[in-house]
C-alpha cells in the first residue's frame, strides 16, 4: 500500500512546483514580486484594480461626472471581478462601468452587469455592441420617418377624404337617375372610392407600423458567432431565440357579369391563409442595457 509523502521537503517540493507553474499563469512573473504564493496573486489583482480604478476617475473627469457613493453589495464584485481581467480594451469596459454606474444623472443601479463583463470575451462584447450601435442607427432612421409622415398625414388625409366625398356625392346622383349600384357607372365610381378608403387605412397604420419598428427589437447575425459564444449569450440573457408569426394569403379573381339580372352582389370565397414563422436570435433588452451601461455616454 502507497504512503503519502507529508514531510516538510515534500510539501516544500510541492509549492515550488505549483509556483513554476503558476510563473507560467499570470503576469507579472512570480519573481517580479518576490511575495509569497498567496500575496503574488494578490498584489497581480490589486495592480488590475489600481489600473482600472485610475482610468475610471479618468473617465469621471473628461465626462464632468461628479462621483456618486454607490452599495457596497455592488462596489465589491465589480473590484472583484475586474481584478482578474488581463485584456486591456476588456478593462476599459470595467471602468467605464464604474464610471457610469457612479454617475447620478444615469442611476444605473443592475448588480448583475460585473457578473455578465465578467463572462464575456472581447469578441462577445464587440458583437453586442455593433448589433445595439446598428439599433440606435435603426431607430434613429425610422424615427426621422415617422416626424416626416406625421408632418404630411393631415394633408395627404384630407386630400383623400376630398376625393372620398366627392366620389359619394357622384354616386348619389347616379342613383337618383334611378341606376342600379350594380350598373357599370355606379360600379366604377364604388370601385374608385373604396381604392381610396383602403388608401386612408394604410396610411393610418403607417404610423403605427413605424412605431412598432422604433421598438422592436434588433435581429442578431448568429452566422458572426461561433456556436459556443451564441450559447454563452443566450445563457446570460443579453440575446434569446424568437418566433415571429406571419400570414400568407392568396388574392383571388372571381369572374362574375355584372350585367347578370340573377347577381345578387354576394359572393361566398373559400380562401387559404397560410400561417407560418419567422425564427432568429435578437438582442434583450437586458443586452442592451448592459452595452449602455459599459459604454461611454454622448
Amino acid at each position: 500500500m502507497n504512503k503519502i509523502d507529508i514531510t516538510s521537503s515534500a510539501v516544500e517540493k510541492g509549492i515550488d512546483l505549483a509556483k513554476d507553474f503558476l510563473d507560467k499563469l499570470i503576469i507579472p512573473a512570480v519573481e517580479e514580486t518576490g511575495l509569497l504564493l498567496k500575496d503574488k496573486v494578490t498584489f497581480w489583482k490589486f495592480k488590475n484594480q489600481v489600473r482600472m480604478l485610475n482610468k475610471a476617475k479618468e473617465y469621471c473627469e473628461k465626462n464632468n461626472i461628479s462621483p456618486k457613493t454607490i452599495s457596497l453589495k455592488l462596489l465589491c464584485p465589480l473590484l472583484d471581478y475586474s481584478a482578474l481581467e488581463e485584456n486591456e480594451e476588456l478593462q476599459d469596459k470595467w471602468a467605464i462601468l464604474l464610471s457610469n454606474m457612479v454617475d447620478s444623472d444615469q442611476n444605473i443601479e443592475n448588480h448583475v452587469f460585473p457578473y455578465i463583463l465578467s463572462q464575456i470575451s472581447l469578441n462577445e462584447y464587440d458583437f453586442l455592441s455593433n448589433v445595439y450601435n446598428d439599433k440606435i442607427i435603426r431607430q434613429a432612421r425610422i424615427s426621422e420617418e415617422l416626424k416626416l409622415f406625421q408632418k404630411d398625414k393631415p394633408e395627404l388625409l384630407s386630400k383623400l377624404k376630398a376625393q372620398i366625398n366627392d366620389f359619394e356625392e357622384q354616386i348619389k346622383e347616379k342613383r337618383k337617375q334611378g341606376l342600379s349600384r350594380y350598373t357599370s357607372p355606379i360600379w366604377e365610381l364604388e370601385k374608385q372610392k373604396n381604392k381610396l378608403e383602403r388608401e386612408v387605412k394604410t396610411i393610418e397604420r403607417k404610423e403605427t407600423l413605424l412605431k412598432y419598428k422604433i421598438k422592436e427589437p434588433e435581429s442578431i447575425p448568429e452566422d458572426h458567432l461561433k456556436e459556443f459564444e451564441l450559447s454563452n449569450l443566450i445563457r446570460l440573457g443579453l440575446i434569446k431565440f424568437v418566433q415571429l408569426p406571419f400570414v400568407n394569403s392568396q388574392t383571388l379573381e372571381i369572374p362574375y357579369d355584372k350585367e347578370d339580372e340573377y347577381f345578387s352582389g354576394y359572393l361566398t370565397v373559400d380562401l387559404d391563409v397560410d400561417v407560418e414563422t419567422d425564427e432568429e436570435y435578437v438582442l434583450t433588452e437586458l443586452g442592451e442595457l448592459f452595452i449602455k451601461a459599459s459604454t461611454l455616454k454622448d
